[in-house]
Formats: C-alpha cells, structure tokens, sequence
C-alpha cells in the first residue's frame, strides 16, 4: 500500500532542495523544465527506497 503523505512529504522536501539548487545555480534549467515532475520522479524512487528497506528490516 502506498503511504502517500509519507511520499507527500519526501516530495516537498525534494523540491525545496531542488528550488535552492537552481536559485543557487548549482542545477542547470531550461524555460521548460518543470522542477514539480522533477521532484515526483525523485520522490517515487526515494519512496521505494525506504520502503524496500522497512520490507528487509
């Protein structure tokens, strides 16, 4: 089952990660580049990550 305000939360951090990056000019972006599919692309696979790790556990 998916935990979506755990994957809620993992995205907003993602984000706010990514929107520094930019702003700090660490992270190369283009007029079309979307920061929000970016981060949910990030945050689905972190979200598997922590969940395969709590299966092993």
């Amino acid at each position: 089952m998916i935990n979506y305000i755990m994957l809620y939360k993992i995205r907003k951090k993602v984000k706010k990660i990514l929107k520094e990056k930019i702003f700090e000019e660490e992270l190369a972006t283009t007029p079309t580049s979307c920061v929000g599919c970016v981060a949910d692309d990030i945050s689905w696979e972190i979200y598997y990550l922590l969940k395969e790790k709590n299966e092993e556990d």
